[in-house]
């Protein structure tokens, strides 16, 4: 199939946005092509995934891709905008300057080393104590709302998670360079980026599938620990 308009559409719609929920992608190319759940495209039928892989094949020489998973937290389907490189050229298109990406890298870190997860605001804005440039906690808190608002983190209440479209982004460099904070799920034996360790055996969890055993057992899926929402509060305390 032809690459066209409705290409063009689905991915300027995914780029700006970083992050799109299935059903609203859907909505979306329903108002374009005026087809509910069908996509014309040259008079024939396409699925939305046909769409993705033919977009893929297009902008994949970039380094970018749209990718079709499901959010760890909610479990809803989205689709994604990531970009997939790192060498020099890369970077030198980077929005981000050398010591904004250098206070991102230490939050990731921060993060992933914490059982939830996730740090509050303070945590998060007293990184800049430790970097040897005149980053400010000024500029930390307008880049926490950026990245924010880019789909890379997450903020529940007062803390910070990394959002969906970091996970999948930045799972391979989290892999390398942090193997030892990178965890499976005892349940789906998927990495765990949004969940806990149990304080019990201290094998890791999602939260989703944490929510969806606890419906049927009051129990620490992993070792049968008695489980409290105490626990969790200690936890995300920490």
């Amino acid at each position: 199939m032809s690459y066209g308009n409705v290409h063009r559409f689905l991915l300027r719609s995914v780029a700006s946005r970083g992050v799109i929920s299935m059903p609203d992608a859907l909505r979306a190319l329903t108002q374009f092509t005026g087809n509910q759940f069908n996509i014309f495209t040259d008079g024939e039928v396409e699925s939305i995934q046909d769409l993705i892989k033919e977009i893929n094949d297009t902008i994949r020489p970039y380094q970018q891709t749209i990718k079709l998973t499901n959010d760890e937290l909610t479990n809803e389907e989205v689709l994604i905008f990531l970009s997939l490189g790192y060498d020099d050229a890369t970077k030198a298109q980077n929005v981000f300057s050398a010591n904004e990406l250098e206070f991102f890298r230490l939050l990731i870190e921060q993060i992933m080393i914490t059982e939830s997860r996730q740090v509050t605001r303070i945590h998060a804005i007293n990184i800049v104590g430790g970097m040897k440039s005149s980053f400010t906690k000024t500029d930390a808190e307008k880049l926490l709302k950026t990245w924010c608002r880019m789909k890379y983190l997450d903020k529940d209440n007062n803390n910070y998670a990394l959002g969906v479209r970091a996970i999948h982004e930045f799972e391979g460099y989290l892999r390398q360079n942090m193997p030892d904070a990178v965890e499976e799920c005892c349940l789906c034996k998927q990495v765990v980026f949004r969940g806990y360790n149990c304080p019990g055996c201290a094998m890791a969890v999602h939260t989703r599938c944490l929510n969806r055993y606890l419906e049927k057992v009051e129990k620490w899926p992993c070792c049968k620990a008695d489980y409290s929402a105490d626990q969790i509060e200690q936890m995300n305390d920490r």
